[in-house]
């Protein structure tokens, strides 16, 4: 009877470490690159060596389209830049103003049972004025304010032309800079420079905490979410000359 309690006492004791564990995960991340050489000629091989205690490693070699400064990490500095954001400006409801009324002008001429108000129209579209919408939901707005004048195609279209995609703006000219990921197995890494200058070439590494459950967990939820992970990121650095 004394072994058996003293095995569920050590499985319990097994099961709370295990527990504690989780609750209490090591996330310090670090990083380090060298270059076996920091001067080379261009299209010569220069190997780095990479070493860490993160999970997921990538380089960004600091040439044109692989500048860690131009990443999507450092740029957007966690806002989500993958959401729409359609604005209306006073400006562009200035310029689409005349347009439209010339528009309602020859419908109403057309329609004499069924004509519209220019000034409701326009009233209603200043009211969206300096807010945010999904181009959807704009459409929909522009839509409600003169169903018969416009489509929901016209409507999408006139969201496009005379709307703001601010959802956009964070991205730089010819897109986000990338890295290369590597095997956290296989750390070494080698790249040409076809063109002469100073290159930053950059290491980033992620180390991932285990998924913190809430609710029920995966009991009656079975999707999965960013934020139920916990994760920190470190950086080194080395310079390469291209001459």
């Amino acid at each position: 009877m004394k072994t058996k309690y003293s095995i569920c006492i050590l499985m319990l004791s097994t099961l709370l470490f295990s527990f504690t564990s989780c609750e209490k995960e090591d996330l310090d991340t670090w990083v380090s690159i060298e270059a076996d050489k920091t001067e080379v000629a261009i299209n010569e091989t220069v190997t780095f060596n990479i070493t860490g205690n993160a999970e997921t490693y990538v380089v960004y070699t600091g040439d044109t389209g692989h500048e860690f400064a131009k990443s999507y990490l450092v740029i957007t500095g966690g806002k989500k830049v993958d959401q729409e954001e359609y604005v209306l400006t006073k400006a562009s409801l200035d310029t689409w103003a005349p347009i439209l009324t010339a528009e309602i002008n020859a419908f109403n001429v057309l329609n004499p049972n069924a004509t519209l108000n220019a000034t409701t129209i326009l009233a209603g579209l200043a009211s969206l004025v300096d807010k945010s919408f999904y181009k959807d939901t704009a459409a929909n707005r522009i839509r409600e304010l003169m169903p018969t004048l416009k489509t929901y195609t016209d409507c999408g279209i006139l969201v496009v032309t005379y709307f703001t995609n601010k959802s956009i703006l964070l991205t730089p000219v010819g897109g986000f800079a990338t890295g290369v990921a590597l095997n956290r197995y296989n750390l070494s890494y080698s790249y040409k420079f076809d063109t002469a200058g100073t290159y930053v070439v950059t290491l980033l590494g992620t180390k991932l905490s285990n998924k913190d459950y809430s609710g029920s967990g995966y009991i009656d939820d079975r999707t999965s979410s960013a934020s139920e992970y916990n994760y920190k990121r470190n950086t080194d650095s080395v310079i390469i000359v291209v001459k």
